[in-house]
């Protein structure tokens, strides 16, 4: 979220960019929109991982996405997007188990392959998906997908992305 202010060190306003709140940007988006609760956190997941693996690249913590929902779990496969590379990643809903009821973040697709090559298979015909996590359901474990920049997870979870390629070779 953008924070603008009067500095008295600049004789002038300064801005600074701070980590979105997002109970407040549901519930204000919900409100004026009426957008489901679940559409909007669907629609800034992938903001949200971004803005999380770059806060892991600067600074390694323990943070998790989403309210603290999710952490990062796995890289799943490469894939192509608009012409570009990316690591298709898992999130996992944490502290969750098999007796899982609903989630909070539907999707219109899921996905339920398992482990591939590292060869990149897209069908040509096809458009680009839309830009919103997929959910997998994998044994009695929730995920969440999401496309990631490739030097952005390597820079987040750098012994992550040694493993699936040495996984790969």
């Amino acid at each position: 979220m953008l924070s603008i202010w009067n500095s008295a060190e600049n004789d002038g306003p300064s801005i600074r960019w701070n980590k979105p709140n997002v109970g407040s940007l549901v519930d204000f988006l919900a409100y004026h929109q009426h957008w489901e609760p679940s559409y909007i956190r669907q629609r800034v997941l992938p903001m949200l991982s971004t803005i999380l693996l770059r806060e892991m690249a600067s600074s390694p913590n323990e943070s998790l996405l989403l309210d603290d929902q999710y952490e990062f779990h796995s890289i799943s496969r490469v894939k192509i997007r608009y012409g570009h590379l990316y690591y298709l990643v898992k999130w996992k809903r944490a502290g969750l188990d098999t007796n899982v009821g609903t989630l909070d973040i539907p999707s219109e697709q899921s996905e339920t392959q398992g482990s591939e090559s590292m060869e990149v298979r897209e069908p040509i015909d096809l458009p680009d998906e839309p830009d919103v996590p997929q959910i997998l359901i994998d044994d009695g474990h929730w995920y969440l997908l999401t496309e990631e920049n490739m030097e952005l997870v390597q820079a987040a979870f750098p012994k992550v992305v040694e493993a699936f390629l040495e996984e790969k070779v």
